[in-house]
């Protein structure tokens, strides 16, 4: 009996590990992934959502082998995970339709990353399954196999996260992963073998014994449950992720955090004796409630962000609880995953390819809170029902006046969302878009026009027409970036990576030629709608569209060096990594005359991004200066303070800009040192960790 009982958790041992190591894998493929399309697609916050919904797809087909075909295959199933292999190591070998960005990454998708993804992702549902039908099934219950994958899943986006993007390249990232899938399928057939005798002698007498057992066939409600228990929480994981990764920017590190709490909620809830904890089953209003105020708040500070995804948690909490709460006996094990796995796809469809179209702003939000809060509502059960009936006078005043502060919260800030003065509403793959009219912006100068892009300034105008092509906001008069356009001689040839308003204009001459290169091309039919600084150039204005390094790129055959590049795709908080790679200030470099200067304006909340231009410079053998930082105090209501690095080939083109107050590089700049980031490796944890260490804690909150 003792050696039986070995066995026995022998078996389970090796269930648990291979569960675990599939979970590990398929979910620090994730950002691998993401982080091989950054080059090639931009960078864009949509990426990753469209990411998120390709790989519920998959999962969702993975599920279905799992239910109809991975039983009836048995052995063969083993055959089937040699098929990843013709994907692996990861690579991509293709360039975005910037005409159909949405098509053209789901192709890749597909054709680069979709076989090992859909064959690990059965790997749980195959293992409870092989456990459910043998004797082992007698003793333990498959559902906590789902906990340890998601343990997996989550211990794997935080490895990937903070230890392996970090510490190595995605050449060998990608090589180490095919190494270790390998070993995968080694651990999966010692699996299969040393449950496969047991199932032989065994899985008859468990039959028997599931015949005597009284278990009831889920209804169609209960299926009704599940699906929107796992398809709600799916459309608010996608929400949130484009809250945080539009102000933050699109990279793996941000990207997985509110991934690895959606994860980590299942581990919670799917244990032995799980299910959702007493207090949240009666403090649910007011979750909800709180959630729905941060719809009010701006997403430019670490409270706020921090504030929704702990809210998100508590409810990813509650609703993963509740579908535990009503999952069936292990006969229809299967049919419950793929309810949850459908329920998943839907949720991430209606965010990342519905809500787009439908919405002009994220709505979906408030929207998906409604319907948790009827869900919720419809699910509750007597813990709810009994605190309403015993609680004390003093308890329920408290709540009730608690629930009455967070409503006066959000009416104030719906209030004032409401208020702004908005003329225009655009919405698409890059985001949203707002034109704001601020009348009484000032006294002397009257009020101005704003293009918002979610909470980021990325242009403005005088509504006067005596003083629309007056530079306002980043580009005024006397800040970093018209020092640059000041001390260029004339004629001049400029490129400008990101489009906004069209500031820049007004800095051009009668000879000067501009390229604009603009990632998003509604942002071009916005600009010429909306403001005037396009038509009113006195120079030659040409707008390209598509990724700015990959279009510089093929358009190097045109030959033209240019006097200027600037880099202006950085005033949004979100920035696009892959524009400061080594490989990108190359494409840079062979574009530029050889007196010629680069200029990036990188004023930003979260990073510090100084030493990162300094270091690849120096790799480069460049010299780099930065401006001095403006009082804002004696700034003007429409100028921005600006943060600004020029380099260039010799110092001699950067003497002007010292004159001005310019600091050049140099061993006692007061910059840390940084490596340089290549598409290879990078790593955006020092430059966030730096403005968090030397104050940006304190500007944030």
């Amino acid at each position: 009996m003792e050696r039986h009982g070995i066995f026995r958790n022998l078996r389970m041992m090796t269930l648990t590990a291979v569960v675990f190591w599939g979970a590990f894998l398929l979910f620090v493929s994730e950002p691998l992934i993401g982080r091989f399309l950054l080059p090639f697609w931009g960078g864009a916050v949509q990426i990753w959502l469209i990411c998120l919904m390709f790989f519920q797809a998959m999962l969702l087909l993975g599920y279905l082998y799992a239910h109809l075909l991975a039983q009836r295959l048995g052995f063969w199933h083993l055959i089937l995970l040699l098929l990843p292999l013709i994907n692996l190591p990861f690579g991509i070998g293709t360039e975005p339709n910037p005409q159909s960005p949405i098509l053209s990454l789901l192709i890749v998708l597909l054709s680069c990353f979709a076989l090992p993804f859909v064959i690990l992702s059965t790997t749980a549902i195959v293992a409870q399954s092989w456990l459910a039908r043998s004797y082992l099934g007698e003793s333990y219950e498959p559902y906590p196999l789902y906990a340890a994958s998601n343990a997996g899943s989550l211990i794997g986006l935080f490895a990937y996260a903070f230890v392996i993007e970090p510490l190595v390249g995605i050449k060998i990232q990608s090589l180490v992963w095919a190494v270790c899938y390998l070993l995968f399928i080694m651990l999966m057939s010692i699996t299969w073998y040393l449950l496969k005798p047991a199932q032989a002698r065994e899985l008859k007498a468990f039959k028997e014994k599931s015949k005597e057992k009284s278990e009831k066939t889920p209804i169609p409600s209960q299926y009704g449950t599940w699906l929107l228990l796992s398809s709600l929480p799916s459309a608010l994981l996608l929400t949130v992720s484009n809250f945080i990764s539009m102000e933050i920017g699109s990279f793996p590190m941000i990207w997985i955090i509110p991934l690895a709490l959606y994860l980590y909620s299942f581990v919670i809830t799917f244990r032995v004796n799980g299910g959702v904890p007493k207090l949240l089953n009666i403090l649910w209003p007011e979750i909800l409630l709180l959630a729905s105020a941060f719809y009010f708040v701006k997403p430019d500070n670490w409270t706020a962000i921090f504030g929704c995804l702990l809210v998100f948690f508590i409810i990813c909490i509650l609703s993963h609880g509740k579908v535990y709460e009503t999952r069936p006996p292990a006969r229809w094990l299967t049919n419950f995953y793929l309810t949850l796995a459908v329920g998943g796809f839907l949720g991430g469809c209606s965010v990342s390819l519905i809500s787009p179209l439908i919405f002009k702003r994220y709505f979906e939000y408030l929207i998906l809170l409604l319907i948790l809060g009827a869900t919720f509502w419809w699910l509750r059960n007597e813990s709810f029902k009994k605190f309403w009936r015993r609680a004390s006078f003093l308890t329920a005043v408290g709540r009730v006046g608690f629930i009455g502060i967070i409503i006066t919260m959000i009416t104030i800030g719906a209030l004032r969302l409401f208020n702004e003065n908005v003329k225009y509403r655009h919405r698409n793959f890059y985001g949203t878009y707002r034109i704001i009219e601020e009348l009484s912006f000032d006294g002397k100068l009257g009020g101005m026009r704003v293009l918002a892009h979610g909470s980021t300034l990325h242009g403005a105008q005088m509504i006067d027409p005596s003083a629309q092509m007056m530079p306002v906001t980043y580009y005024y008069h006397g800040g970093g970036i018209s020092d640059v356009y000041e001390t260029t001689p004339k004629p001049r040839r400029i490129a400008v990576i990101g489009l906004g308003a069209g500031v820049v204009c007004t800095y051009l001459e009668e000879k000067d030629a501009l390229t604009f290169f603009e990632i998003d091309p509604d942002n071009y039919e916005i600009a010429k709608r909306w403001f005037t600084y396009l038509d009113h150039s006195k120079g030659k204005v040409d707008v390209v569209a598509g990724d700015g390094r990959l279009s510089m790129k093929n358009l190097a055959k045109d030959g033209l060096k240019y006097d200027i590049i600037h880099m202006d795709a950085f005033t949004g908080d979100g920035i696009p990594i892959h524009l400061l790679t080594k490989e990108a200030m190359e494409v840079y470099l062979s574009r530029l005359a050889d007196d010629g200067i680069i200029l990036f304006h990188i004023s930003n909340r979260f990073y510090n991004l100084r030493p990162l231009i300094k270091s690849t410079s120096e790799a480069l053998k460049l010299f780099g200066v930065m401006n001095p930082m403006a009082d804002r105090s004696k700034l003007e209501r429409y100028q921005n303070a600006t943060n600004c690095v020029a380099i260039a080939r010799n110092t001699a083109r950067l003497q002007a800009l010292i004159d001005r107050g310019w600091v050049m590089f140099s061993e006692k700049d007061g910059l840390y040192k940084v490596k340089p980031w290549t598409d290879d490796h990078m790593s955006i944890f020092i430059p966030l960790t730096e403005t968090m260490k030397r104050g940006g804690w304190a500007n944030l909150m």
